[in-house]
């Protein structure tokens, strides 16, 4: 009597779908890299935080105990997170912090600009780059590590590690495009209604110019079609040597007709997480003129 078979593993569908199940888990938890990538977004970050929070958490501002030690803690772990001390910590403490403002004195204690979805995005940012070998280059850490390794006549160590916490914002950035988008799609912004509210609370009053409504439903058709594509286009390499010019592109126009501004220079700066880390690395490398932190594979595309 001949021996059964498994049905299921006989299937190619279930072998193609098991290849591509260990391909992507490859790709999102067993990748390692250069980390330089990585110690950019670090430091973009902090620098991030200071623009949009500084001016609000210096210490004379609230001299209450729960506002002295929220302004300590932030210019405590946002420095930190700058020169790349106990790097990972600091972005943990740093994200930390952002969520507490978010939710806590945000949310709950009503300081409705801290509700803002920009504040959640530089704190969900900060924490996934804890995930990341972020304090193995351009950091205090990295310094440290150097010297060490040359009191005990050691190579220094290598600027790579795993890159899980980038693949994990290229999910966030990913969900954050997908929902802009179904959020409008509905006849309210495809008409063109909202952007012609946009534009004349902004720029025109009461004054309609002539063509508004065209040209209104013209762009926030392409708006919608831009976030979409975006959402399924930016973390595929062929596709995305056509959607990252136009992506930043259109970051920078909010940046500059809107006042989301933090919003748009984070996205702009988590843009590198869709880059091959290597090479990041490699063109670096390059414009420095020197050796790179590891073996690069391949140019940004």
């Amino acid at each position: 009597m001949p021996a059964p078979t498994d049905a299921v593993g006989d299937w190619p569908g279930w072998r193609l779908m098991h290849a591509f199940a260990a391909r992507f888990v490859a790709w999102a938890v067993e990748t390692e890299g250069s980390s330089r990538s990585s110690a950019l977004i670090r430091i973009g970050l902090a620098m991030l935080f200071w623009s949009r929070w500084a001016g609000e958490l210096l210490l004379y501002r609230d001299q209450s105990p729960v506002g002295l030690l929220l302004a300590a803690s932030f210019f405590v772990a946002t420095v930190l997170l700058f020169v790349g001390y106990h790097s990972r910590i600091a972005a943990v403490w740093t994200g930390s912090i952002g969520l507490a403002m978010y939710s806590y004195f945000g949310h709950q204690l009503g300081r409705e600009p801290w509700t803002h979805h920009h504040t959640y995005l530089l704190a969900v940012a900060a924490l996934l780059i804890a995930l990341t070998p972020c304090g193995r280059s351009y950091s205090l850490d990295r310094y440290l590590a150097v010297t060490r390794a040359e009191r005990a006549g050691l190579p220094p160590p290598a600027e790579r590690g795993n890159l899980w916490g980038l693949r994990l914002i290229v999910v966030q950035l990913s969900v954050l495009y997908f929902f802009a988008a179904f959020d409008k799609t509905n006849h309210a912004f495809l008409s063109g209604a909202r952007i012609e509210a946009i534009f004349l609370w902004y720029y025109a009053g009461s004054d309609y110019p002539a063509g508004l409504a065209w040209l209104a439903a013209i762009v926030s058709f392409a708006v919608v079609a831009l976030e979409y594509c975006l959402a399924f286009g930016l973390p595929f390499r062929a596709a995305r040597r056509y959607l990252v010019l136009p992506g930043l592109a259109f970051h920078a126009i909010i940046y500059v007709t809107l006042p989301v501004y933090t919003f748009s220079a984070t996205m702009a700066l988590l843009y590198l997480a869709y880059f091959d880390a290597d090479a990041v690395d490699k063109v670096i490398a390059r414009l420095q003129g020197t050796g790179s932190a590891g073996t690069a594979k391949g140019e940004i595309s």
